[in-house]
């Protein structure tokens, strides 16, 4: 029972952050010190390239995936085998992505850590809507 009102609370939460008021517009500066800016930058290049290295492994097991679903002789326990695979890599590359957003919270104050949380959470509701995957932003230093 706890963990369908703490499913319910987080629900309850995205949905009114997806109100204009909550959200602060993508111009309102967060007021980075340059350090703060070359933190950033370099937390998000070094988590790049393994967040990279996770979606193309992703890719290959879902193309693997796909084929072998495809195949007539395809066998369960493969099958399911193969999506174990997968969901341990996506459970990897969203413990990046959290990892990523705490180390950037370690460079912020309390002031800069609220906008920039709000703004994680934004463009994560616009790539879910989008149905894509989370968009490389290479030239906002504020982007996790």
């Amino acid at each position: 029972m706890k963990n369908r009102w703490k499913i319910a609370m987080v629900a309850t939460i995205l949905c009114c952050l997806t109100s204009a008021q909550a959200i602060p517009p993508e111009d309102e500066p967060l007021q980075l010190s340059p350090p703060q800016a070359r933190a950033l930058k370099r937390i998000r290049s070094q988590y790049e390239g393994r967040i990279q290295d996770v979606q193309l492994r992703l890719q290959g097991r879902r193309l693997e995936l796909a084929q072998m679903i495809r195949s007539d002789s395809a066998d369960k326990a493969t099958v399911k085998a193969k999506l174990d695979e997968i969901i341990n890599l996506e459970r990897e590359r969203q413990q990046l992505f959290v990892d990523q957003l705490f180390e950037a919270k370690g460079q912020l104050s309390a002031e800069q850590w609220g906008p920039f949380r709000q703004r994680v959470l934004r463009r994560l509701l616009q790539d879910r809507r989008m149905g894509g995957q989370p968009r490389k932003l290479e030239s906002d230093p504020t982007s996790p």
